[in-house]
């Protein structure tokens, strides 16, 4: 099973074909028009399933499915978190997804507001606990902004998500720490190469399923950013599709509260 995880940076009709090639089965893909908006504009954009939670007219935040993937919404959603989208995936193998486009600027936070992030796992912490479930998306979020007594900090997210069983994906792989990263997923501002290497782009899994990840891969600077896609790249997940089997499931867990 194949997820894709891309800040698109906008102006998703011109780049659907970008996600595409990726060949995902399921994909969650921030800063993305509303789904008939995009699809006024790419009729031949046709997912399997479609969710999208935002402003009318505006950005937001689009889960996609393909294949023999299909996606249901929750009852649980709570468009005032900008912007999650809890969602059950059903296929080949299902889990339960949240998708994050952790949108901070959208009205101005204090030093005590946790931020988006930290209530999405708080308002959901249910869908995640009831498992198999992943979490991915744009956190806007990184240690490196991390200040004392600032309640959204990173740390305090990664506190959270080890609470809630979960590790990231991209630091199991590759063994570094939370700010070891040596792969960016975000090419700001000047958008070079050379910039500085760190992430606000994240999967997130259940420990138990680590062990299922085939293979993950960042996006390229030279095919996404230098080729004027998004200052993103995409985070590509692979998993066994049994990485649910053995993993605690809580009663009634294919329910999409």
């Amino acid at each position: 099973m194949r997820l894709v995880a891309w800040n698109c940076g906008g102006g998703f009709h011109r780049k659907a074909a970008a996600l595409l090639a990726l060949e995902p089965d399921v994909a969650v893909v921030s800063e993305c028009a509303g789904l008939e908006r995009l699809l006024a504009k790419v009729p031949w954009f046709q997912p399997a399933g479609a969710l999208w939670t935002g402003d009318v007219g505006q950005k937001g935040l689009a889960i996609f499915s393909f294949g023999a993937y299909r996606l249901a919404s929750c009852r649980s959603h709570r468009p005032a978190i900008t912007y999650a989208l809890p969602a059950r995936v059903e296929g080949p193998t299902s889990f339960n997804l949240l998708g994050l486009w952790a949108h901070h600027h959208k009205a101005p936070l204090s030093v005590r507001d946790p931020g988006p992030t930290l209530g999405a796992l708080a308002a959901y912490q249910r869908l995640l606990r009831r498992g198999p479930a992943i979490v991915a998306g744009d956190l806007n979020n990184h240690i490196r902004w991390d200040r004392p007594r600032k309640a959204s900090n990173h740390a305090n997210a990664i506190t959270a998500f080890g609470r809630l069983g979960m590790v990231s994906a991209y630091h199991h792989v590759f063994g570094v720490a939370q700010g070891g990263e040596r792969h960016p997923t975000l090419y700001w501002r000047d958008r070079t190469e050379t910039g500085p290497t760190y992430h606000i782009d994240y999967v997130f899994l259940p420990r138990g399923a680590a062990a299922h990840i085939l293979s993950f891969s960042i996006g390229r600077f030279a095919d996404w950013t230098a080729a004027g896609l998004s200052d993103h790249v995409p985070l590509v997940i692979d998993l066994d599709p049994r990485f649910a089997a053995g993993l605690p499931i809580r009663r009634e867990a294919r329910a999409c509260e």
